[in-house]
C-alpha cells in the first residue's frame, strides 16, 4: 500500500466515522428504549473521537490535503451517499440499526483491511491508533446489538 493509498484509505474511514457519530447522535433521542440510547450515545460519542484520531493520521504534503482526503469510500464500497443519507434519515432506530449493520461490518472489514496492509515503518502510529479504533468498534457494535435486541 502507496503513501497514497493508504492517505484515501484513512480517508474514507474518517469520514464513515464522522456519518455514524451523526446517525447514531441523531437516533439517541428518537429511541424511547433507554437502554438502546445509551448505547446509541456511547457509540456516538466514540465514533465522534474516532473521526478526530483518523483525521489526524492524514498527511499534509504537497500532494494530499488532509480536508480533500476526508471523503465517502470510493465507487460506495461501504455504501454510497443516498444510502448513508437514507440510514440518517431512519424514524425507527431500532430500524435503521438494522438496515446500518451491513454498512458497520464494511467499516470493520475495511479498517481490518487497512491494518492487514499498513507497514510498520510507514505506518507505526496510525497501526495504534486504527487498532484502537477498530477494537472500540466492535465493542461498540456489540453493545449496540445487544441493546437493540
Amino acid at each position: 500500500m502507496t503513501l497514497d493509498e493508504s492517505a484515501h484509505r484513512l480517508g474514507a474511514c474518517a469520514w464513515v466515522e464522522e456519518r455514524l457519530f451523526e446517525i447514531l447522535g441523531r437516533w439517541v433521542r428518537a429511541s424511547s428504549d433507554d437502554r438502546f440510547s445509551l448505547a446509541l450515545a456511547t457509540a456516538a460519542r466514540h465514533h465522534a473521537a474516532h473521526s478526530l484520531q483518523l483525521r489526524a493520521l492524514l498527511p499534509e504534503t504537497r500532494d494530499h490535503d488532509p480536508g480533500a482526503l476526508v471523503s465517502p469510500p470510493p465507487d460506495g464500497a461501504w455504501a454510497d451517499e443516498g444510502e448513508w443519507t437514507a440510514v440518517a434519515g431512519s424514524e425507527d432506530p431500532a430500524s435503521g440499526f438494522t438496515t446500518l449493520r451491513p454498512m458497520l461490518a464494511a467499516h470493520l472489514t475495511a479498517l481490518e483491511s487497512w491494518l492487514k496492509d499498513a507497514s510498520p515503518v510507514r505506518d507505526g502510529p496510525g497501526i495504534r491508533v486504527v487498532a484502537a479504533v477498530l477494537a472500540e468498534d466492535h465493542a461498540d457494535r456489540d453493545l449496540l446489538e445487544m441493546a437493540s435486541g
